[in-house]
């Protein structure tokens, strides 16, 4: 299939690369009385395809389908022969605890039942979330939702189930620490209805491991700000402790987000390892590399003088 790229200049650090075309606002569902939309990334090589779904992060309240940090995996994964859907969900306060754990699972169904009009393999799901989003990609992972019987719509009796997840520095266990503004949104009506304490246990992902869920890579900067590191190590040694695969791959010197990794020296080749893991899990076998940032790292900084 032919490419059509532009260059896309990041304010953070100037830096230009090549990146994918897509087709925005494919309306995957409609749930509150709003519209769910996402984005396509047409893949590259011969079908058929395997599925990434990419969820993105704003803290429950806020982002879109288009945040960089998340949708730039589009960018080197359709190149390698993945049909890409970047979503859109349901956001807090507005709509509370499941709406958008619903709003995921429903477009892994939406995508699964109509997967022949993209020649993809609705057996080969991927879920590729990030912060909030990471959140999502980790719960719905776990949750491993079948078919909802009895379904009207058709689309509704198809299986949320996916074959792999790949969480970016993303929370997976909501206990013991403060929650944030956002997180509190997220929860006002379960925390009303049943304590603070109990509703960060029945929202964490790590409260409902599945024995079988699939396997998880898990990506994290050790110095993330936002979502604490351990909270991927202690999420490793859960799914691990329920015969789950997982693996960790630690951005040293990292900071939450995405946007800012190609600059640190040293970084890891992570989006090659994680392009690597997802065709070992899904079977897949297509070129790597291409639409991946060029590493520039960023200067170290001048010394006074005596």
């Amino acid at each position: 299939m032919a490419r059509v790229f532009f260059l896309l200049t990041f304010l953070a650090g100037s830096v230009a690369f090549a990146a994918v075309k897509s087709e925005d606002g494919i309306v995957y569902g409609e749930a509150g009385g709003e519209k769910l939309t996402m984005d396509y990334y047409p893949p590259d090589g011969p079908a058929p395809h395997p599925i990434a779904i990419i969820i993105h992060g704003g803290g429950f309240t806020g982002g879109t389908s288009k945040n960089m940090s998340e949708a730039y995996c589009a960018y080197f994964l359709a190149p390698a022969g993945y049909a890409v859907f970047s979503i859109n969900y349901r956001l807090a306060p507005k709509y509370p605890y499941p709406a958008m754990v619903e709003d995921v699972e429903r477009a892994i169904r939406y995508i699964r039942h109509n997967a022949k009009q993209w020649k993809a393999d609705p057996s080969r799901i991927a879920l590729v979330g990030g912060s909030a989003g990471g959140y999502l990609s980790n719960m719905v992972g776990v949750l491993q939702a079948p078919g909802i019987a009895g379904a009207k719509d058709a689309v509704d009796r198809s299986s949320a189930r996916v074959q792999a997840v790949v969480t970016l520095f993303g929370p997976s266990d909501l206990r013991g620490r403060e929650p944030s503004e956002g997180l509190k949104a997220l929860l006002k009506p379960l925390i009303a209805e049943k304590g603070l304490e109990a509703a960060l246990a029945e929202a964490s992902p790590v409260m409902h491991i599945a024995k079988d869920a699939p396997p998880f890579l898990l990506i994290h900067g050790d110095r993330d700000q936002s979502v604490p590191f351990v909270q991927s190590p202690h999420f490793q040694a859960a799914l691990k402790a329920s015969n789950i695969a997982c693996d960790l791959i630690i951005i040293p010197n990292g900071p939450h987000a995405t946007g800012k990794w190609h600059t640190i020296p040293g970084v890891p080749d992570w989006e090659k390892e994680m392009t690597e893991w997802l065709n070992t899990a899904l079977g897949h076998h297509g070129p790597i590399g291409e639409g991946i940032r060029p590493r520039t790292p960023a200067p170290a900084p001048a010394t006074g003088g005596q």
